[in-house]
């Protein structure tokens, strides 16, 4: 293979794939076929460009002509070596198509233009894909999953529609991607039981059923809450004893079910968890009084979504109260998509995310795919 032997030169790179044509050649010589010619190839690898000669094969009373190496080492018709093309995903991934492509000529010295790095994500990113929902389907889909969603700049009139979902393991932290798409719906996801999310009623439509627990992320209730005063008018200095108020009605629940989850005074907690619905309830009846009938509505409505956590851990399930895990996951897609320069199409954003996401969720699949990818079956 060409990556293994990366470290070894330019020139016995290209001596070992000489004598692994040699023995291919002799190999169907010795089945009767015959040589058709040769021509010169160019490959691109880590290690620099390695230029041999194909030799082609044909066989009488069969059609067609045989290039053996090209199917041995998987290069049939590319002009980058398979390792060349990963990395390039990778930096991309990471980088700036532009800024990926100084890194490759920094380290490698190979000059690859932006538009062949882009073309190459474009390729591999829908494989990633692919493994990462095989991993997925392997393992099964997990009890809690979060969902978030984001703008982008596009390269058309409006801006792109970002929607990420993972599933979330609250016992190891660990994360899966199932969903990274652009400008379109969510996809409405079976076999989970809890939705851990902010308060866009979009994402609770689509993504949650009937069987489905909502667990409203508290930081955003409070933001949501206060996004709503200050559409109707209240000033800073009273949102701000609003917001103290909230924190103080939900952190006592947070502090009441971590101590009650340790002690397993089920009671206490449930008694907890009806004295805060009855503490929203009435911060609601004062805020529709004082005349904020949307944030007023906003907290009867939704309430009970803000203490799910709590009812859960009195069934013996633990779950988050916030949706922090896909916020760090949402910066990972700010800190590559969202620069002011940078504006994307739809398809083209969607295969960055992918390999951003997969990379951040999984990094075993994502390394196993690399490995996978730049390894053919045989080696030279």
């Amino acid at each position: 293979m060409i990556e293994s032997v990366s470290v070894e030169g330019v020139t016995l790179l290209r001596k070992r794939i000489e004598q692994r044509q040699e023995r291919l050649v002799r190999q169907l010589h010795s089945i009767g076929y015959r040589m058709a010619g040769s021509y010169l190839k160019q490959i691109v690898t880590k290690i620099g460009r390695v230029c041999f000669r194909v030799k082609k094969l044909w066989k009488p009373g069969m059609s067609g002509i045989v290039s053996p190496i090209l199917d041995a080492l998987h290069i049939r018709r590319i002009r980058y070596a398979r390792d060349v093309r990963m990395l390039c995903v990778d930096l991309a991934s990471r980088l700036s198509y532009g800024d990926a492509k100084k890194e490759v000529k920094k380290t490698n010295g190979l000059e690859i233009p932006k538009r062949t790095i882009h073309s190459f994500v474009q390729e591999i990113a829908p494989k990633l894909k692919k493994a990462n929902e095989h991993a997925v389907q392997q393992e099964g889909l997990q009890l809690v999953v979060m969902a978030d969603g984001t703008k982008v700049r596009s390269i058309y009139d409006t801006d792109n529609d970002v929607q990420v979902a993972i599933a979330y393991n609250p016992e190891g932290g660990s994360k899966t991607l199932l969903q990274a798409s652009v400008n379109k719906p969510w996809n409405r996801m079976e076999g989970f039981h809890i939705l851990v999310c902010d308060a866009d009623r979009s994402t609770m439509l689509n993504l949650g059923c009937e069987e489905t627990a909502i667990q409203l992320d508290i930081v955003h209730a409070v933001k949501e809450t206060l996004i709503k005063l200050w559409s109707e008018g209240m000033s800073k200095e009273e949102r701000d004893k609003v917001s103290l108020e909230m924190k103080s009605i939900l952190y006592t629940l947070v502090n009441s079910t971590m101590r009650h989850g340790l002690d397993g005074d089920i009671d206490a907690l449930n008694l907890r968890i009806d004295q805060t619905l009855k503490e929203l309830n009435k911060l609601s009846e004062k805020l529709l009084r004082e005349g904020y009938p949307k944030a007023s509505h906003f907290i009867r409505k939704d309430a009970k979504l803000m203490v799910t956590f709590a009812k859960l851990l009195t069934l013996g399930v633990k779950i988050p109260y916030t949706s922090n895990a896909i916020e760090r996951l949402m910066g990972e897609v700010m800190k590559r998509c969202k620069h002011k320069w940078a504006h994307w199409s739809t398809q083209g954003l969607e295969n960055i995310l992918q390999i951003i996401l997969t990379r951040y969720t999984r990094e075993e699949t994502y390394e196993a795919f690399w490995k996978t990818y730049i390894h053919p079956s045989q080696q030279l």
